[in-house]
Order: C-alpha cells, then sequence, then structure tokens
C-alpha cells in the first residue's frame, strides 16, 4: 500500500514541481507559485489515492470528503510552512519543494489511511456512548495501539500555531522580549562551555562568561531546559530563528497530550476539537510567540499528572519513580514545577484512593524528587525569589484569585467557561464511565493545583502562570461539547460536523488575540553586532534600551564572538542601580560630563541605543546617555542608525573616533554584582 502510495505521490510531486517551477518562469514569485500547485496536486493525489492507493470500494460521501479536505488542508498547510522556511535560508525553491514534500509524505500516508479511506477511519466516529463504554484506561496512554491519529492532529495543531507565529511575527523578529536573550545565552552558555572548555570549572567559565555577557541567569531559573536547548546548537545554525522554530515545536507539544487523552474517552472529532482549542488559547499563542519556560513546563506538567493518574491505579515503584522523575524535571525547568508537589493531594482528595498515602513507594518516589531538587532549590531560593513581586500572605492569596479567575477566563471565552464547566460536572460525576471519570478528576486536580499553588506563592499575577491548567481545560471544553450534542440526535450522529463547527466557536478568543495584538518588531540588532564585529571586534559596548533590548543584543553579539573576546556593558547597570526585576530604581550620576566620564571608565568603544515608542519601560538614565553622547566634546560618532521592523523606532549604532585602553577589571566591577549570577 505505501509503494502505491509513493507512486501517487510521486505523481503529485511532478505535478506540484512541475507547475511551481512554470509559474516561477512565469515571473510570478515563489511564495505565490506555489499555492496553484499545491491545489492541482491535492486534487490529483485524492483521486488517485482512492482509486489506486486504499481502493475505496463504497461510493464518495460528504463525511469523506469533509475528511479529505481537512486532513489535505492540513497537510498543504504544513508542506508550505516548510517550503516558506526553507525558502528563507536561501535554498533553491526546487530542492525546498522536494524536501517539504518528503515530510509531508510520511504524514499524510497515516492521515489518509486512518480517517479518510480506511474503515478503521470510520470506526473512529462511531457513537459516542460506545467510546465512552469502552475507552481505554488512561494511565495506559503510553502502550496504546497506535499514535498516528494523535500525532496527526498533532501536525494540524502545530501548523495552525505556526500561522498565528507568522501573523504575529514571532519567528523572524529576533529576541525582544524582556527575559529572551537570557533564555537563550543560559543554552549558549552550556554548549560554548562542553565545546570550549569542557573538564574546567563550570562555576568559573560561567563567571568569567558573564562578565563578558551580563546576562546570563542560570540560578534565578534552573538549568535543564537550557541543557536541552544546548542540544540545539550541535545541529541546527546558529541563529536565533531555528531555535524559534524548536520553540514553536515545544509550545505545541501538550496539544499531542490533550489529543490523546480526549481521543480515548471520546473519539477523534473530539480529540481534534480539544488540541485546536487548546492551540488558540491566547496564552498559548503568547507563551509560545517568545523563546520562554512556561510551554515546556506545561508538556511535563500533563505528562506528570497522567502518571501520577497511573500510579494511583496501580501503584508500582516504577510508575512511583517516573512521576518523580517528571516532577523533578518540571522543577529544574522552572520553580512553578513545585505545583506537582501540590496537584497528588488534590486529585487524592478527588478520587478518595487515600490508601496511596500508605504505601511505602509513595515515599520512597518523594524522597527520590527531593534528593534531585531539593539542594538546588535551597541553595537558588534567594535568588529566584528576588523575582518576587507581592509578599506572602492572605492579601496576595485574595489579589491572585481575583486575577487568575478572569484570566482563565479570557482565554477560553464565555462559551468556552460553559462548556467547561459542564465537562467537568459530566466526567468527574459517579455516573461517568471509569475512563471519563479518571481524565476528568486527573484535569480537575491539576486546575486547582495550578490556581491554588499560584495563589500562594507570590510570584506575579501574570495570566501565563495558568498555563499548565489550559490543555485540561480544553479537554474539559471538548467533554462539555460532546456532552451536550448527545441530546441532538441529528448532531450527534455528524461529530466531525460539529467538531469542526465549535473549532470556530470555542477559539473566539484566540481569533479576537490575533486581531488585537500588534506583530512583533525587530531590533535589527543581528545588523548591529555584525558592524561592531567587523569594526570593533574585542570591545566593550554599552546597550541601551528595555530589557529586551539588552538581551537581543547581548545574544546577537555573543553568536559572533567566536572567541569570547567582546564585553557588554547594560547602560541600566552603568548609569542607574535597581533590583533584579528593576525596582529601587536611581541614578548613579545626573549631569552628561560624569557620563562621559563613566564611559571612559569602563573603556567603552561603542554605545548602542534603542529607542522608539514601544521600548518601555523608558528610564532617565537612557535620556541623559542619548544628551552625553551628543555633547560637543563627545568622543562617540553617531555611526549607524538602523530603522525597526514594524515599529517606529531606530537603534543607534556610537562608536568611539580615537581607541581606548580595555580595562577588564572595570567592566568586572559593573557587570559582577554583590550577588553572583550562579
Amino acid at each position: 500500500m505505501f509503494i502505491r502510495f509513493l507512486l501517487v505521490g510521486g505523481a503529485g510531486f511532478c505535478i506540484d514541481a512541475g507547475l511551481t517551477f512554470l509559474l516561477i518562469q512565469l515571473n510570478l514569485a515563489p511564495w505565490l507559485a506555489r499555492i496553484p500547485a499545491i491545489f492541482s496536486a491535492m486534487l490529483f493525489t485524492w483521486l488517485a489515492n482512492r482509486c489506486f492507493t486504499y481502493q475505496v470500494e463504497h461510493s464518495r460521501s460528504i463525511r469523506e470528503g469533509g475528511r479529505y479536505v481537512l486532513v489535505a488542508l492540513s497537510m498543504a498547510l504544513i508542506n508550505y510552512l516548510i517550503y516558506l522556511v526553507l525558502v528563507s535560508y536561501g535554498l533553491w525553491p526546487m530542492l525546498a519543494v522536494t524536501l517539504a514534500t518528503a515530510c509531508q509524505t510520511i504524514l499524510s500516508f497515516h492521515a489518509y489511511r486512518y480517517f479518510v479511506f480506511s474503515d478503521a477511519a470510520g470506526n473512529t466516529n462511531s457513537d459516542l456512548r460506545q467510546k465512552l463504554s469502552t475507552g481505554t484506561r488512561l494511565e495506559g496512554f503510553v502502550r496504546a495501539r497506535s499514535w498516528y491519529p494523535d500525532l496527526a492532529v498533532f501536525g494540524i495543531a502545530t501548523a495552525i500555531l505556526a500561522a498565528a507565529m507568522m501573523v504575529l511575527r514571532g519567528l523572524d523578529s529576533g529576541l525582544t522580549g524582556s527575559d529572551e536573550g537570557s533564555h537563550f545565552l543560559n543554552a549558549y552558555l552550556i554548549w560554548s562551555y562542553v565545546t570550549t572548555a569542557f573538564g574546567q570549572n563550570p562555576m568559573q567559565y560561567a563567571t568569567d562568561f558573564y562578565v563578558h555577557y551580563p546576562k546570563i541567569s542560570i540560578g534565578h531559573w534552573p538549568p535543564l531546559y537550557y541543557a536541552f536547548l544546548s542540544l540545539f546548537f550541535f545541529i541546527l545554525p546558529h541563529a536565533t530563528f531555528p531555535f524559534m522554530l524548536v520553540n514553536l515545536l515545544i509550545g505545541a507539544l501538550p496539544a499531542l497530550l490533550v489529543a490523546r487523552i480526549t481521543r480515548q474517552v471520546m473519539g477523534m472529532p473530539w480529540a481534534l476539537l480539544a488540541a485546536i482549542a487548546y492551540v488558540c488559547m491566547p496564552v498559548t499563542i503568547n507563551n509560545t510567540l517568545r523563546l520562554m519556560l512556561d510551554q515546556a513546563l506545561v508538556g511535563l506538567c500533563v505528562l506528570a499528572a497522567m502518571q501520577w493518574s497511573g500510579y494511583t491505579q496501580q501503584p508500582t515503584l516504577r510508575r512511583g519513580l517516573t512521576y518523580a522523575a517528571l516532577t523533578s524535571a518540571a522543577i529544574l525547568v522552572k520553580g512553578n514545577g513545585w505545583l506537582l508537589g501540590v496537584f497528588p493531594f488534590f486529585h487524592i482528595a478527588l478520587t478518595g484512593r487515600w490508601q496511596i498515602l500508605l504505601n511505602w513507594r509513595t515515599y520512597v518516589s518523594g524522597f527520590a524528587a527531593l534528593a534531585v531538587v531539593g539542594a538546588w532549590t535551597v541553595v537558588t531560593y534567594k535568588i529566584s525569589s528576588d523575582g518576587f513581586n507581592y509578599a506572602w500572605g492572605m492579601d496576595y492569596f485574595v489579589l491572585a484569585l481575583s486575577a487568575f479567575l478572569p484570566a482563565i477566563y479570557a482565554n477560553i471565552g464565555p462559551i468556552g467557561t460553559i462548556a467547561a464547566l459542564v465537562g467537568v460536572v459530566v466526567s468527574v460525576s459517579g455516573r461517568a464511565d471509569p475512563a471519563l471519570r479518571e481524565a476528568g478528576r486527573t484535569g480537575l486536580a491539576m486546575v486547582l493545583a495550578t490556581v491554588i499553588f499560584h495563589a500562594i506563592v507570590p510570584v506575579d499575577l501574570d495570566q501565563r502562570y495558568m498555563s499548565s491548567a489550559m490543555p485540561y481545560l480544553a479537554v474539559f471544553i471538548s467533554m462539555g461539547a460532546a456532552a451536550a450534542v448527545r441530546h441532538w440526535q441529528w448532531a450527534f450522529a455528524r461529530p466531525w460536523l460539529v467538531a469542526t463547527v465549535l473549532i470556530f466557536v470555542f477559539c473566539a478568543p484566540g481569533w479576537f488575540f490575533l486581531v488585537d495584538r500588534a506583530p512583533r518588531f525587530d531590533l535589527r540588532m543581528d545588523l548591529v553586532a555584525e558592524q561592531i564585529i567587523s569594526q570593533a571586534p574585542g570591545t566593550v559596548t554599552i546597550v541601551d534600551g528595555h530589557a529586551g533590548t539588552e538581551g537581543a543584543f547581548a545574544a546577537e553579539l555573543a553568536l559572533r564572538d567566536k572567541l569570547l573576546q567582546c564585553y557588554v556593558v547594560r547602560s541600566s547597570q552603568l548609569l542607574a542601580k535597581s533590583d533584579f526585576m528593576g525596582k529601587r530604581y536611581a541614578l548613579i550620576t545626573e549631569s552628561p560630563q560624569a557620563v562621559l566620564d563613566l564611559l571612559d571608565q569602563v573603556s567603552a568603544s561603542a554605545v548602542v541605543v534603542a529607542e522608539g515608542p514601544l521600548i518601555e519601560p523608558h528610564f532617565a538614565h537612557s535620556d541623559l546617555l542619548l544628551s552625553a553622547l551628543k555633547q560637543p566634546n563627545s568622543p562617540f560618532r553617531l555611526a549607524q542608525t538602523y530603522q525597526h521592523y514594524r515599529h517606529d523606532g531606530r537603534t543607534y549604532l556610537y562608536l568611539r573616533e580615537t581607541p581606548i585602553r580595555l580595562d577588564r577589571e572595570a567592566v568586572k566591577r559593573v557587570n559582577f554584582p554583590e550577588k553572583a549570577p550562579l
């Protein structure tokens, strides 16, 4: 069957590539030429696969046509996204078509086989009542026979999330988020140590790296995810764009687990609804839009929750230690992972499995997790707690609940809220099928653990702290929708049609988010770093702007500074003083001449300043620095002005007219704060 599929695919490829080439020769842009080529090849392969590959005997139906359009469009979008990425790297369009089509072929074969033409695909649409009465137990999801349907849903969800990233320009705008540069440099630091200094004292190497690039923040954040990201420096180009693609896949990964959970208890149409509802939540889009830790944490939390569910039903030591490992990994990705220490108590209370507290395996697993993360948490608590924006206490608890509950509502919308509440009631009730009940109680425990934990720990009121609740909220939305449809026979008999319509309903918050949110802008720090490396290598550069400006410039310069010769000094450290979060701000000096004296003291040879309406917050030292650079006696001249992309702002590069001798000790006194970063 696969050979026949390849033959049909080969013919479709010839149509696709040939028409693309022909249209390009007719002076059509490569991105535009591909669109009619894809649809022409799609029409041919549908008819050929139906008659030749899968040899379908029954007549064509609306249901089959709907499934075919859904899969074909999803596969075409994946193909097109891969093609765009490759062309953006300068790859010859014909080679880009070849590689994109090869990736699509594997996904398409299984998608058509299981969803469109196979009798097995029809079985996935069988009566929901039967699925609820014969569903696979939740804890057995890893051993389930086939992951292909879930991977197909994951591909669709990833394509949708990728489209959102392209709309908001999240893949090609650099690292302008406040913490993105730090996350990127933390991973680069680990790769740099392994490849250039392995065997040396890692603390000493990290300290020296921090003197050069003072955006390293391991200690404030745990190291595990950075170790994971560092692996990609061995296989990907050293640029920000490839790592944003990795970030996209990590951001979409929870959708795979959402699809897995939902499909086992309700069936394929509802799995698709849940997965797409999840990736279209504003918080999911926003988390994936920037290089952050939250989505990696979300995936680990869902995996851990499912593993704990399995452990409480079959308490083996292997299951307990696996939960301990996942919990430890979550904590070592981000401190919020400690919510997995709270989650089991909510799950036990909801399921009534108190006997698990008397099982010695529970305590062995718990002590194993503490042995892994306990020392790290104790040693770094003071550093990480400096990032807390509030104080412990009941006042914060009440304030947090009043912020987090509306945040959840904003992410799922009014209709989604009603559906989720219905899903909770239906799934946790004693009359529900055991598999559905277990999924519902596990999900409710995770939602409660997320809300209560973050209402106790006074980090911040940002909606992204609710991220670990969102996958199960998407599952509850699908459960509630399916429960409502059960009472409408016409709709209940057409789950694919209903699920497709409901996707547009439940994804409304995401659509509105895409409309309201401005696209990301590019500070052009890649060009700035290139010019500094070419004109002022091995020198000290002052960077001024918001935290994202500092991180974006430090990351771009570090990628080009292979011998670790350049130094970056943040103007916020040189000209002012504040804590880690920018609080208790105060100027160190207040005159332009004093600023020029400080620039001489740290032997600055270049100054990079980014300004614009979206460079916020704006500090007094930024105005003071620009005023000093424009003084008649300033030793700096304006060498280049870079207009920002998609932002009415500019980045200025000032270079010293006469060379100055590097004073590393002066730089170290500014960059290395009283509290070491590691």
